[in-house]
C-alpha cells in the first residue's frame, strides 16, 4: 500500500433488524453512500454496517464489514470496535450524533492519533444524562459535518459542541437520478397539463401539508389548471388531509393524492413536474429536494437551513417562511410568469455542478486532508 494512503472507517451504529442481506442495507443507505465512487485515490474507505448478518465483503470494489448489533442507547458493539481497531484507521467517520457512549468506547480503543468525524443526520441534542454524555463525547471529536452550519446552532447553543470551528458544511446525501423526457414521463405517470406541482414526503406535522394546501387553495381560485400531486408513504395525517381537500371545491379539483410510489419511479414524477413543493418545518438534509433538482424540478420550499444551503439561499429555487401560507400563495402567483423550461435547465445544471456525489466526495476529502 502507498505510504501516503489515508485509511478511513465509516461506521453506521444503527442496527437494521429488518435486514439480513448486505445489499438490503446498502440500498437503504444509497443516498449517503454514493460519494464513495468519487473519493480521491489517496483515501481508502472501509464501511461498517449493522444488520442481521455477519461478514466482511468487497462489493463493487469497496470494503464492507457487517455486524449484528442493537439499538439500545447503552449497547456497545465490542466486536465491531475490535474490528475497527484492527484496521488501524487514521480517521473514523461516525454517522449520526446520537451515539456518544459508543463513540467514547471506540475512541478509547483506537490509536491516539486517530481522528473522529461525526456527520449530522437531522438529530436533535439529547437532554439529561444522555445530553451530558454528548457534551463529554465532544472532547473526542475533531470535526462535525452538517448540511448547513445553521443546523449546528442548537448543538452549539446547548454546549454539546464547544468549538463552532469544528463544524464543516458537507452535504449529507445526493442522488443518481437524472432528468427524463418530460412528455414521456408525463405519459408514464399519468400527468397532464403544464403547470404541475409535486409533493414528495411524509404526511406528518413536520412536513406541514396544511400550509401547502391552504396556499394552493388561494392560488387555485385564479389558476384552475394548476395541479398538486402528492406522493407519500407515512400517512399520519392522511384522513385530515382528505378532509381538508373535500371541504374545498378548488382543492378537490386540483389535488391528486397519489400515495406510495416505488422509489425508482420518482425520477419520472420529478421529470414530469414543473415544480417541487415542500412545507417542511425542519430537515437535516432534503433527499426529495435533491432528487427533484437532479431532474430539473424547480424547488418551492421553506426557508429552513438545509433548504437554504441546497438552493444556494434561494438563488436556485424559491423560498418562503415555514408555516406562512399567505407568503407561499404570493410566491406561487409570482411563478406564473416564470420561463419554466429555462429555469428547469438552470436548476439541473446547478445540481450537477454543486450537489452531486462527486461534490460530496471532494468536500469530505478536504475535511479529511485538513485533519
Amino acid at each position: 500500500m502507498n505510504l501516503t494512503m489515508i485509511k478511513v472507517v465509516d461506521i453506521v451504529y444503527h442496527h437494521h433488524s429488518e435486514f439480513n442481506k448486505p445489499l438490503q442495507v446498502l440500498e437503504k443507505h444509497a443516498p449517503s453512500l454514493g460519494f464513495a465512487d468519487f473519493i480521491q485515490k489517496s483515501i481508502q474507505f472501509i464501511f461498517v454496517k449493522h444488520l442481521n448478518y455477519n461478514g466482511v465483503e468487497y462489493i463493487n470494489g469497496k470494503a464492507y464489514a457487517f455486524f449484528r448489533g442493537g439499538n439500545r442507547f447503552w449497547h456497545i458493539p465490542f466486536k465491531t470496535h475490535r474490528y475497527i481497531r484492527n484496521q488501524n484507521p487514521d480517521i473514523v467517520l461516525v454517522e449520526g450524533l446520537i451515539f456518544p457512549l459508543q463513540l467514547m468506547s471506540l475512541k478509547w480503543m483506537l490509536s491516539k492519533n486517530c481522528r473522529i468525524i461525526v456527520q449530522h443526520h437531522g438529530e436533535k441534542p439529547f437532554t439529561g444524562i444522555k445530553g451530558l454524555l454528548q457534551r463529554i463525547a465532544d472532547r473526542n471529536i475533531s470535526a462535525y459535518l452538517f448540511t448547513s452550519n445553521k443546523n449546528a446552532s442548537a448543538w452549539i447553543r446547548k454546549k454539546v459542541i464547544k468549538t463552532p470551528q469544528k463544524c464543516k458544511e458537507v452535504l449529507e446525501a445526493s442522488t443518481n437520478f437524472i432528468r427524463r423526457d418530460k412528455e414521456k414521463s408525463q405519459c408514464r405517470v399519468g400527468m397532464t397539463g403544464a403547470h404541475n406541482f409535486l409533493w414528495v414526503g411524509r404526511l406528518n406535522r413536520n412536513k406541514d401539508p396544511f400550509t401547502v394546501l391552504k396556499a394552493f387553495k388561494k392560488y387555485g381560485v385564479y389558476h384552475p389548471n394548476a395541479r398538486l400531486y402528492m406522493i407519500y408513504q407515512d400517512v399520519d395525517l392522511l384522513e385530515e388531509v382528505k378532509k381538508k381537500v373535500a371541504q374545498s371545491v378548488v382543492l378537490e379539483d386540483a389535488v391528486k393524492l397519489i400515495g406510495k410510489v416505488d422509489h425508482r419511479e420518482l425520477t419520472y414524477w420529478f421529470s414530469a413536474s414543473s415544480f417541487f413543493i415542500s412545507g417542511s418545518l425542519s430537515e437535516g438534509s432534503g433527499y426529495a429536494l435533491l432528487e427533484a433538482m437532479a431532474c430539473g424540478c424547480v424547488p418551492v420550499v421553506t426557508a429552513i437551513p438545509s433548504y437554504e444551503k441546497i438552493t444556494d439561499r434561494g438563488n436556485h429555487g424559491y423560498l418562503y417562511p415555514p408555516g406562512d401560507a399567505d407568503a407561499l400563495a404570493l410566491l406561487l402567483e409570482q411563478l406564473t410568469t416564470l420561463p419554466v423550461e429555462k429555469e428547469r435547465q438552470r436548476i439541473e445544471k446547478y445540481f450537477r455542478e454543486n450537489l452531486s456525489f462527486k461534490c460530496i466526495a471532494e468536500s469530505i476529502g478536504d475535511v479529511i486532508n485538513q485533519l
